[in-house]
C-alpha cells in the first residue's frame, strides 16, 4: 500500500450528512471500502462511519474522543464546513433563505479554525494520521454567496493541513471545475454533481 495507508486496519470518517449519507451504496465512504477491500484483500482495512447530518466544527470537535478516537484508528478522514456557512444563509425550520448569511447558526471561521486545529492535534497525538477534505460546493454556482464565504474556510483548512502536514483533498475544487466545465456544455438547469445542491448524486460521490 501508498504510505498513507502502511500499518492503517481501521479509518474513520467524520463529517456531516455528505458523509453518513456516503456509506449508502453508491456514497464516497462505500466506494472507497469497496476499493480497499478489493485491492488490499490480505491487509483488511475496517471503514468506521462517523457522519451525522446537520453536523458542523464545533459539534465535530465535541464528540471526537468518542466518535473517532475511542475506535483507535490510524488513520482519519475530516470532512466539515459546508454546514458551518450553510447555516448562516437558510433557516432550515421556516425554509427561509438569507442571502447576507447573517443567521447566528453558522460557525465564524475563527471559531471553525480552532475547532479544526484541535481534531488535527487531538488525532495526531493518538497516533493518527489525518485527511483533510476540503468542503464540497453550496450550490452549482461558482458565484453564490454561500461559495463566496466558503472559499475562506477551504483557504483554512487547506492552510492547516501544510501547519500539520495533513493530507489534503482539495475536493471542493475539483467539483467546481467539473461544474463549470459541464455548464458550459450544457446550461445551468440541471445539478451535476449534487442532488439537491448540496448533498451528492452518484457522479459526486
Amino acid at each position: 500500500p501508498p504510505p498513507l495507508l502502511q500499518g492503517v486496519t481501521r479509518i474513520v470518517t467524520l463529517g456531516d450528512s455528505i458523509t453518513q449519507g456516503g456509506a449508502r451504496p453508491g456514497g464516497y465512504v462505500w466506494l472507497v471500502d469497496r476499493y480497499l477491500k478489493a485491492v488490499y484483500r490480505s491487509t483488511p482495512i475496517e471503514i468506521v462511519n462517523a457522519g451525522i447530518s446537520g453536523h458542523k466544527a464545533t459539534d465535530m470537535q465535541a464528540r471526537f474522543e468518542r466518535d473517532v478516537l475511542a475506535h483507535k484508528p490510524q488513520l482519519v478522514t475530516i470532512s466539515v464546513g459546508v454546514n458551518d456557512v450553510w447555516h448562516a444563509f437558510r433557516d432550515f425550520k421556516a425554509r427561509r433563505d438569507y442571502p447576507d448569511g447573517s443567521l447566528p447558526n453558522g460557525v465564524p471561521l475563527p471559531l471553525y479554525v480552532e475547532k479544526l486545529e484541535a481534531m488535527i492535534v487531538a488525532a495526531k497525538a493518538a497516533g493518527a494520521r489525518v485527511v483533510l477534505l476540503t468542503p464540497t460546493p453550496i450550490h452549482e454556482n461558482p458565484a453564490s454567496p454561500e461559495n463566496a464565504r466558503l472559499a475562506a474556510y477551504v483557504k483554512a483548512m487547506t492552510a492547516l493541513g501544510a501547519t500539520h502536514r495533513c493530507t489534503v483533498v482539495d475536493l471542493n475544487a475539483a467539483m467546481t471545475r467539473a461544474i463549470a466545465a459541464a455548464q458550459r456544455e450544457a446550461g445551468t438547469r440541471v445539478n451535476v454533481l449534487t442532488t439537491d445542491g448540496v448533498h451528492l448524486n452518484p457522479a459526486g460521490n
